[in-house]
């Protein structure tokens, strides 16, 4: 049996935000709507 290992990579970046919109993108990834009652994630 193959061993499986875990690994942790960490992106220290100036503008995190675009770097999730790129790996959305790159990855296919849909964001969700923010939750009941919030009008955006920042919030």
């Amino acid at each position: 049996m193959t061993t499986v290992r875990k690994f942790q990579v960490t992106f220290d970046c100036a503008d995190p935000e675009r770097v999730a919109r790129f790996w959305c993108e790159v990855l296919g990834y849909v964001v969700p709507p923010p939750p009941a009652g919030f009008g955006s994630w920042e919030e």
